[in-house]
């Protein structure tokens, strides 16, 4: 799905220490866009590793099943990509991509990639907030738009 022409794949950026990034939770990694728009993750510790934010999405989103109300299609809160599956938006019912305790997460750097095993997330001050798995799933994320392949 692909509403939104005009954006291309991201360029290589510099990698951080994912160290800096660490959850309480194993595996578990968060961010903050600079734009603090985008409260986001990279989740390791569970069977299907994910990568994904909350924020507020693009109003050219498709609705999707509410969270606790399925049989409701509302606007999606969330975004995510595994390695193996493609990208979907979400309606979450509970804060996924916000640190555990409700502490901030460390904003990463426009230019900047965070990469845990086979998931990848970097921000762009032009395009918004990239994530992508190995495998070649991914999003690009902003809140006037999105790419999803």
């Amino acid at each position: 799905m692909v509403p939104s022409a005009g954006t291309s794949a991201p360029t290589r950026t510099r990698e951080v220490d994912p160290q800096r990034y660490a959850g309480t939770a194993a595996g578990s990694f968060y961010f903050t866009t600079p734009s603090t728009k985008f409260h986001c993750a990279i989740l390791t510790g569970g069977d299907l590793p994910t990568a994904g934010c909350h924020g507020q999405m693009p109003e050219s989103a498709p609705k999707v099943p509410g969270s606790g109300a399925p049989d409701i299609r509302v606007p999606p809160n969330a975004v995510e990509v595994t390695g193996s599956r493609s990208d979907q938006f979400i309606s979450a019912g509970d804060p996924r991509y916000y640190p555990l305790g409700g502490s901030p997460a460390t904003v990463l750097p426009y230019g900047r990639s965070l990469r845990v095993n086979d998931l990848t997330c970097h921000v762009e001050e032009t395009t918004g907030v990239t994530c992508t798995s190995d495998v070649g799933h991914g999003f690009t994320l902003s809140d006037s738009m999105f790419r999803m392949w």
